[in-house]
């Protein structure tokens, strides 16, 4: 991410925590989410009582949804929204248990990666300010939350959130790996095919875009919604190799899927891009791998379990992809060449 190379950012460090922070539980999703969404009223203080009805709402959808939203064997919280989903605890009551256990880690813990601090700070902890406890909003947060990334940031934290549960509900070393974990270009979306079914999973825009911190895999440009430059999912190995004999690994798989802008992709086309390019695809999937990704476990079983082996995966793949596509595409200047 662009924050690791010298460049941060307000927004390249909110990618960081949701993509690269502690996953023990999905507390940090909804507190981000609720964070954005209030940060975008504009207000620069807040008390948990007004942070607790959305994020506990958050919460209880997200139970519904998955029942597994944490790692720990027990939580408090968790039981006391369990218990909202029930009918056995009312509205007020659920509040007031989100203020008093729900707050507990979350506050401390989302503005660190890797066990250390993030280089931009969103709010002051004030919880223990008699006066007015609660949270002083930073300029950071509420600049990002009238930001044009505010609306890919909030899409992106869903996507991330869908995967580790995907991740947790499965065991993702063994149930996600015998069924497929495949793309869908129709829809977009990461699937889970089973024998029974195929069941979305998310979309690949949102889960890739939060490691290219917005920006096309090729040119390095900002990328947008809804513009010319908008992301597009982009297979680095061209996808017309499914359509000859090949005999590398699969093409259409997480490994080898990247979000490029629209006009990298029409000049890219069938063709594989020039092998001066090709580190960038060997480190991202190192460092989702090497930073506890939900999908670590799937990008291993499609490249190798090592460094070496994943590097020794991607070169034969390149090579036969260009001994049948010879014509390779340089990316223009600026592209991320190792």
């Amino acid at each position: 991410m662009d924050y690791r190379r010298g460049v941060v950012t307000g927004e390249s460090v909110w990618r960081a925590i949701v993509l690269y922070g502690a996953n023990s539980a999905t507390y940090k999703f909804a507190f981000g989410a609720t964070l954005l969404e209030v940060a975008a009223t504009g207000r620069d203080r807040v008390t948990l009582e007004e942070l607790a009805p959305r994020y506990a709402e958050l919460i209880c959808h997200a139970l519904q949804r998955q029942p597994r939203q944490g790692t720990a064997a027990r939580s408090r919280f968790l039981d006391a929204c369990r218990a909202f989903n029930a009918g056995e605890l009312d509205r007020d009551g659920l509040h007031r248990r989100t203020v008093q256990l729900g707050f507990t880690n979350v506050i401390d813990a989302f503005p660190q990666i890797g066990g250390a601090l993030a280089p931009v700070r969103y709010y002051e902890d004030q919880r223990k300010n008699s006066a007015t406890p609660g949270l002083v909003l930073r300029d950071e947060l509420l600049d990002l939350a009238r930001s044009v990334h505010a609306q890919d940031l909030d899409a992106e934290t869903a996507a991330r959130w869908r995967l580790v549960e995907t991740a947790w509900a499965t065991g993702i070393s063994d149930a996600i790996l015998t069924p497929a974990l495949v793309y869908d270009p129709n829809t977009q979306h990461l699937v889970l095919q089973t024998k029974q079914r195929r069941k979305s999973v998310t979309g690949v825009v949102a889960a890739l875009n939060g490691y290219q911190d917005g920006r096309c895999a090729y040119c390095n440009q900002l990328m947008a919604q809804g513009t010319a430059t908008r992301p597009i999912v982009e297979h680095v190995l061209p996808y017309k190799l499914l359509t000859r004999r090949w005999n590398g690994p699969d093409v259409d798989a997480i490994w080898n899927l990247v979000l490029s802008c629209k006009p990298c992709n029409d000049a890219k086309r069938d063709h594989a891009p020039h092998e001066t390019w090709m580190p960038w695809l060997e480190r991202r999937n190192n460092d989702l791998i090497e930073s506890r990704h939900p999908l670590r476990d799937v990008l291993m079983a499609q490249t190798g379990d090592t460094v070496a082996a994943r590097h020794a995966t991607l070169k034969r793949a390149y090579q036969r992809a260009t001994e049948q596509l010879p014509v390779v595409w340089t990316p223009p200047a600026g592209a991320h060449i190792a």
